[in-house]
């Protein structure tokens, strides 16, 4: 690269010696004239001639009759010599100024002539940084697979088939024919939250001393659904000798209820259908720094790590129930109506806190082979929220009054200690000098949590009023799964 310096420029000034030099020049065409002052010498011993002192007196005599003729009158129409006078004046045709150039290099900082140290700054920043994209594919696990509802009275798995008693008319639900109906409890187990999708972004720093770490992923909402049935009978409640695993075509779910606090074969009869809907999602970022241990790249690494982390655990359970109900219109006629209850569930564990752990690795100049453990004692924020709606009577559709059961509506919040355990177990793998390819096994551990299936009381004292409400049973889940991706360093 070339760079244009302007004649307006000042040059430095001309080193003046024992010897001088005068050029005088034209557009188009140059003229010179020199004036040489010689150095003089002189030897021990040496005279000098009278022709020699003679010349030496005419050549003085020749050079002062020159320097005289350069007078500022007889220069005036002449461009100044170069180094003396103003040659770079504005007053000179553009042709006739002398240019320079420089020979700069090819990098310059961007579009700026010398590099800011802002850009300096950044450009260092870019240098050491590296950017991480992966996609995650987990198993929410339902680690605690209760009832749905309360436990019964002598009853060790209302699950598999219980004598269950309608809390509204006091008696086993019935068939067309008269005979009586098992109920079944659901379990939180007919929801499958495996296989739930999500993303990774990290970001990394390398500095004099560590690394930096930055990140954020999330495991999309995911959506699940599950339908009670069908019904396997496997206790012995209707005679027999042997209990043996049964289909139970004439089944009915039945959530256990409490009577007054206390346990009891009460229950909520749904003999037409029943199901589920859950809805999962988590987010966490974290902010950590390792600490480099000083030892040659290749080789084996053991670094510590201290961060913060937070997490957001969101989830959603409604349940569905649709009941046969039978009233009698003003003919006498019995009349089949249905009743379709809801049992909405929301919680929300907001989990933040302080972060150690370490950081082994196995370095190769093609692979890398790692595993990291880390525990949060984080602080649980837990918001959860609790709607009924048509919970124990329908819409009687003989009568022009709504006799459907009120809506109900609570809210609950706490705060609690959530301890958090994390484990990933990774291998890099070097395809290009800055681009690697990613793989993991992570298993993420949160205790003292809330959710859905396990924070509701199914209490009930006999009247039209339900009188379910929240309660902050704790509980844990188990996150797991592998995560896929790649690694681009700058």
């Amino acid at each position: 690269m070339i760079r244009w310096i302007s004649s307006l420029r000042a040059l430095p000034k001309t080193y003046f010696g024992n010897r001088a030099m005068i050029s005088f020049w034209t557009r188009g065409s140059s003229r010179h004239f020199t004036a040489d002052l010689p150095e003089s010498t002189t030897a021990i011993g040496r005279r000098r001639t009278g022709w020699r002192r003679g010349l030496l007196f005419g050549s003085a005599a020749l050079s002062a009759l020159c320097l005289s003729l350069l007078s500022p009158a007889s220069v005036q129409a002449q461009p100044p010599a170069p180094g003396f006078g103003d040659s770079f004046g504005s007053s000179l045709p553009w042709d006739s100024r002398r240019q320079y150039y420089e020979q700069l290099p090819t990098d310059r900082g961007g579009v700026y002539e010398e590099m800011s140290p802002i850009d300096r700054f950044l450009h260092q920043v870019a240098d050491q940084s590296w950017i991480q994209i992966d996609y995650m594919l987990w198993n929410l696990d339902q680690s605690n697979d209760e009832i749905i509802g309360e436990s019964v009275l002598d009853v060790d798995k209302p699950d598999l088939g219980y004598l269950a008693f309608d809390r509204s008319s006091g008696s086993p639900p019935v068939n067309e024919i008269g005979a009586t109906r098992l109920g079944y409890a659901p379990r939180m187990g007919l929801i499958d939250l495996n296989s739930m999708n999500g993303m990774r972004l990290k970001y990394g720093l390398e500095t004099l001393e560590g690394t930096f770490e930055a990140s954020a992923w999330w495991i999309f909402q995911t959506n699940r659904s599950a339908a009670a049935g069908p019904y396997i009978l496997q206790n012995n409640l209707l005679g027999g000798t042997v209990p043996t695993p049964t289909l139970d075509l004439d089944g009915v779910t039945a959530i256990p209820l409490l009577r007054d606090s206390q346990l009891a074969n009460s229950a909520l009869i749904f003999d037409t259908s029943y199901a589920i809907d859950y809805e999962s999602s988590l987010f966490g970022t974290e902010f950590n720094y390792f600490w480099d241990d000083k030892r040659p790249k290749n080789g084996f690494h053991f670094k510590h790590m201290l961060g913060f982390r937070y997490m957001k655990l969101d989830e959603h359970m409604r349940q569905t129930g649709v009941d046969s109900e039978i009233t009698t219109d003003d003919d006498n006629n019995d009349v089949v109506y249905f009743r379709t209850a809801t049992i909405d569930t929301d919680t929300i564990n907001q989990m933040y806190g302080p972060q150690i752990g370490a950081r082994l690795e196995l370095v190769d100049d093609r692979f890398i082979l790692g595993a990291q453990p880390a525990f949060t004692l984080a602080f649980n924020h837990i918001d959860a929220k609790l709607n009924t709606n048509a919970l124990f009577t329908g819409d009687d559709p003989t009568t022009t009054e709504d006799e459907s059961t009120d809506p109900t509506a609570e809210k609950f919040s706490q705060d609690k200690l959530s301890p958090v355990l994390s484990l990933a177990m990774y291998t890099k793998i070097r395809l290009q000098e800055n681009f690697y390819l990613y793989a993991s096994w992570d298993v993420l551990y949160m205790d003292a949590i809330v959710r859905p299936g396990e924070a509701v009381v199914y209490d009930d004292d006999g009247d039209i009023t339900p009188d379910f409400y929240l309660d902050p049973i704790e509980t844990s889940a188990l996150i797991q799964g592998l995560s896929v991706g790649a690694l681009f360093e700058f």
